[in-house]
């Protein structure tokens, strides 16, 4: 039964245009900010002495896509998972067509879980997908400069895509128990936004100037993910830098931040009646 829920899923999402058009500007991020903006920044800045214009450079060469999609994923790599998640969990909350859905599939359990282990497929396919568009971003620039270039190790590249993975899957999973909770794509998307532009980005902001609220950021979403970005050798990108917690410590956090969210979606569903 869950073969068939998982089927279904998966072929909603290769024929859903706004799982494309969500994925598109996830990539396209990636293009204009994590390479764009910053080789564009590297050719124009005059204050800078020749060692960081370098050091600048040579994070958009192929040898730095690693640090450049990972550290992309805390900042404005959160949001779009955010809605992707939202799209798996309230995609179907259309007049009748969930009750039709659930008169296939009548074991809840099963059908939600299908649906979170497509939403953690999806996100594992774009990640690499991204890491293919970093890696012809930054051939482009080796080009353009006419230097020479190297891929990173390949332990450093599984390294980075797991960790891209892992912290896109969390943001996504996010994304679906609020879809879940609120049963409305719209409002899950503004929810989502809200949390991740301003709630989380406030906290970080207020503990550079009270210690107290330092334990709260590891707790994060943003927090955490910025732990395993600089990991892999990126930046996270938060306003007072990523919080102090080892690497076992962070991934343990997205990981609680899958499971709970997971949890939580399941059970409101399998309790909940469908109109």
């Amino acid at each position: 039964m869950m073969g068939r829920a998982l089927s279904a899923e998966l072929y909603g999402i290769r024929h859903r245009g706004s799982y494309l058009a969500a994925s598109a500007v996830w990539l396209l991020q990636i293009v204009l900010f994590a390479y764009v903006a910053n080789y564009v920044v590297s050719l124009t800045l005059t204050d800078l002495d020749a060692n960081q214009i370098q050091a600048m450079k040579d994070s958009v060469l192929p040898a730095g896509i690693t640090g450049a999609v990972v550290g992309s994923l805390p900042m404005y790599g959160g949001p779009v998972m955010i809605i992707l998640g939202a799209l798996m969990g309230a995609g179907d909350q259309r007049a009748g067509m969930l009750r039709t859905v659930l008169s296939r599939y009548p074991e809840r359990g099963r059908f939600m879980s299908a649906k979170l282990v497509a939403l953690t497929l999806l996100v594992g396919a774009l990640m690499v997908v991204t890491f293919l568009v970093a890696f012809i971003c930054g051939l482009t620039v080796a080009v353009i400069e006419g230097t020479q270039w190297s891929l990173p190790p390949v332990a450093d590249l599984a390294a980075g895509l797991g960790a891209a993975w892992l912290i896109g899957v969390a943001w996504a999973v996010f994304g679906f128990a609020i879809a879940v909770l609120t049963r409305s794509l719209a409002g899950t998307i503004a929810i989502g936004l809200l949390w991740a532009l301003v709630v989380e980005q406030v906290l970080h902001g207020l503990a550079g100037v009270a210690a107290a609220l330092e334990p709260v950021r590891g707790a994060l979403l943003s927090g955490a993910s910025a732990v395993l970005a600089e990991a892999v050798g990126g930046t996270g990108g938060m306003p007072a830098g990523a919080p102090d917690l080892s690497l076992p410590v962070g991934i343990g956090v997205l990981a609680a931040w899958i499971v709970v969210g997971g949890t939580v979606a399941v059970v409101v569903f399998r309790r909940r009646d469908v109109e």
